[in-house]
């Protein structure tokens, strides 16, 4: 069988082989999935709190009755269009957005879709709908971890990174990771035709207007630190942490009472949650793991507020962070079941004591380690 010679001007030989199709995660995908749960998740919390405060208007009239899980569709409708249609890097973030939202006011009516009697305020509900939640942020984190080596992953990189080349001076950033992709790809024998573009590539990147020092939002991102650390010193905001966790802590704790009266309340001890009497010596199971859940969190947070206020900022944040996670990840799946309104209340203080417990960590805890 005879071969047919490779010139030099068709370009560099390569060893045959089967073509690819393997999945090649992006270098801003974990970014898009952030944005996609953190969409969802207000998506979620916004719709519940607006029909709550409304008293659960309809939209349609006497016939018709247009939910708003046909406005999620639309908008995954809407962000599907755009991702096929076009390339820019923006499309990416509005895809994510409308991917977020839509999926946030379908998965809200969630309840309708697995009752006969279409049910809104089912209890199952909630925890499905925080589930869906969790996953998307679980998968969110595992990309963020994920570190994948190799040709097509550099190529497909480099490919994206030179859209930024297209459309104007890049980032200092974005230069020297597209430059990082282009040294990987070159440096790679496995593939010597990529090898070859990205020599070639290379230099294109190297002249192409970068932006100065302090432009655009970096100088912006300096001016808010600037601010940040001046308004808020380290002794206030530790202030401000141990009185949220012993808070919430003292809160979370009326889970051990609610252990308590269910195991060792008398005949006349009648619980009464969300409007519904448990009846002496019942223990459901849901309420009986949110109930033990809360107390674990309870505990956390409380030794959290006495090692902030000692001045153990790294023990402090390490104990509020676990039982903050503990509470987002496991507890209010079950809590949701019990109370779906309480439990979208405790999502969004859990949350945002969680964001001022990783700010100062990242400000002060993590700059002692480092140094």
């Amino acid at each position: 069988m005879s071969t047919i010679p490779v010139t030099a001007d068709v370009g560099t030989a390569v060893p045959a082989a089967h073509r690819s199709r393997s999945p090649v995660q992006r270098a801003d995908g974990a970014s898009s999935l952030r944005l996609v749960a953190v969409s969802f998740g207000v998506t979620v919390v916004l719709t519940r709190l607006y029909l709550a405060l409304t008293g659960y208007p309809q939209i349609g009239g006497a016939v018709y009755h247009l939910a708003h899980a046909l406005w999620g569709g639309l908008l995954l409708l809407v962000g599907g269009l755009l991702a096929l249609l076009w390339g820019n890097h923006w499309v990416q973030h509005v895809t994510a957005v409308c991917v977020g939202v839509g999926s946030g006011l379908f998965v809200d009516e969630v309840g309708k879709f697995i009752t006969q009697a279409n049910d809104y305020f089912t209890p199952l509900a909630a925890p499905i709908i925080y589930v869906v939640f969790l996953a998307v942020l679980g998968l969110a984190t595992l990309a963020r971890r994920t570190h994948l080596t190799g040709p097509r992953r550099s190529a497909y990189a480099a490919a994206d990174g030179l859209k930024d080349v297209a459309d104007g001076p890049l980032t200092p950033a974005a230069r020297t990771a597209l430059l990082a992709d282009l040294d990987a790809m070159a440096a790679d024998p496995a593939r010597p035709d990529l090898a070859e573009h990205a020599r070639a590539v290379r230099p294109l990147v190297e002249v192409a207007p970068v932006e100065p020092p302090g432009h655009r939002t970096r100088a912006l991102r300096t001016r808010l630190a600037h601010v940040e650390a001046a308004l808020v010193p380290r002794w206030l905001l530790r202030i401000v942490l141990a009185a949220g966790s012993a808070l919430l802590g003292l809160l979370s704790l009326l889970g051990l009472v609610i252990l308590v009266v269910l195991w060792a309340g008398g005949p006349d001890a009648n619980l009464v949650l969300d409007d519904e009497v448990i009846p002496p010596g019942t223990r459901p199971p849901m309420l009986v793991v949110a109930s033990a859940g809360e107390a674990v969190v309870g505990v956390l947070l409380l030794i959290a507020a006495v090692a902030l206020l000692l001045g153990r900022d790294r023990v402090g944040t390490a104990l509020a962070r676990a039982g903050l996670v503990i509470a987002l990840a496991g507890v209010n799946v079950a809590l949701g079941y019990v109370d779906a309104e309480l439990v979208v209340s405790a999502v969004v203080v859990e949350f945002a004591l969680l964001l001022l417990v990783e700010r100062h960590r990242s400000r002060f805890v993590t700059r002692l380690v480092t140094q």
